[in-house]
């Protein structure tokens, strides 16, 4: 698989002047291809050397730079190609992979399978926001978390997935878990009349994860969650080539990349663009206002980001949680709009009157919307 002949990435850098910032992409350009003093490269080697294209100062102290990478140095590989965007200069303080051209990920990456089209299709719901939840907690039998997962789809949930802490544990082990969750939520769907996708967590290693792929396929849930920074993001790509089941990724063990606001990669790039690129079909992350610490500028970028066209890639969904109650979900829904999906937890579970009763207000309220 080639790449482009050349691409760009962009970054802003922390420097306190134009000289430093300068210094800052010339250091990135060289670090993030040869690796060595431009002047000891030998001739044969030259045409891999990264050329700094374009430096503007964006805010107080904050540059953007444009970095113009030969596409040799990827060579069809997307492992690579994270490899050169932000290897070694990852570890480097005050730089923030902020964007990467469309072409290079359209070349060798598959992107979504099913997107924001696909999933509702899948649901059969166009339109409207979505509703999700997760099975919860550790430590409950499979027979135990189905019932919960019977009672969200008798009250007409769309979404349901793994809480992201269900693994193959003993207590819940995961063929056991899909079955009979599975077989919950088809009872459940005969008394709401309508859909319910259910997405496993299939993470693990390599061989685990397509092994768990096809045990959820074969024993008929919609679709799977994957915890890409655990896993690795080349293992969902791959899954995502198979074309047979939408693809959930979850941010644990993320945040270290893009929780400072001078350093690693931004929210949007990682949670839309890269995601996106390496076949998620849905984004999960959190809403601000919550237990974590997006604002809602932020959340509103990570939003445009999963929902625009990424060349050849179409939109996915957002779905947004850590925090989110039924008590406040009007106040998101009118700022997030129809193409999200909101999921909330334990608010659906700490219900007067159950989860059933929690989840047929829960879907009232988006169709109130339509």
């Amino acid at each position: 698989m080639n790449s482009p002949e050349t691409f760009i990435a962009t970054y802003h850098c922390k420097a306190s002047d134009r000289s430093e910032a300068e210094e800052m992409a010339l250091a990135i350009s060289i670090e993030q291809s040869v690796e060595m003093p431009p002047d000891a490269v030998p001739s044969t080697a030259r045409h891999s050397i990264a050329e700094v294209v374009s430096l503007v100062e964006k805010d107080q102290q904050i540059w953007r730079t444009e970095i113009r990478f030969p596409g040799s140095t990827v060579d069809g590989d997307p492992l690579q190609l994270l490899n050169i965007l932000f290897g070694n200069t990852s570890l480097k303080r005050g730089v923030r992979l902020v964007d990467v051209d469309n072409q290079i990920l359209n070349t060798i990456l598959p992107g979504p399978q099913f997107g924001i089209k696909g999933i509702r299709n899948l649901v059969g719901v166009q339109n409207r926001a979505l509703s999700c939840t997760a099975l919860k907690p550790i430590g409950l039998s499979p027979d135990e978390l189905a019932q919960f997962a019977g009672k969200f789809a008798a009250g007409g949930i769309d979404l349901i997935k793994d809480d992201h802490g269900l693994l193959n544990q003993q207590s819940s082990p995961f063929r056991d878990r899909v079955k009979a969750v599975v077989t919950a939520i088809r009872e459940g769907e005969q008394k709401s009349g309508k859909r319910t996708l259910y997405f496993p967590n299939i993470t693990g290693s390599a061989l685990a994860m397509a092994e768990r792929f096809n045990i959820a396929a074969d024993s008929g849930a919609d679709g799977v969650m994957i915890l890409p920074h655990l896993s690795g993001l080349s293992v969902m790509q791959e899954l995502a080539r198979k074309h047979r089941l939408p693809i959930m990724a979850h941010p644990a063990f993320a945040g270290a990349h893009v929780i400072a606001e001078d350093h690693g990669i931004a929210p949007g790039m990682l949670f839309g663009k890269l995601w996106k690129s390496f076949g998620a079909d849905a984004a999960v992350y959190p809403n601000s206002g919550g237990r974590f610490s997006f604002s809602t500028e932020q959340v509103q970028e990570i939003n445009r980001c999963c929902r625009q066209t990424n060349g050849e890639f179409p939109p996915i969904f957002p779905v947004l949680g850590g925090g989110i109650q039924r008590s406040n979900l009007d106040k998101w829904v009118d700022l997030y709009e129809k193409d999200t999906v909101f999921l909330i937890g334990g608010s659906l579970y700490e219900h007067p009157d159950g989860p059933e009763s929690a989840t047929r207000e829960f879907q009232q309220k988006l169709e109130s919307y339509v």
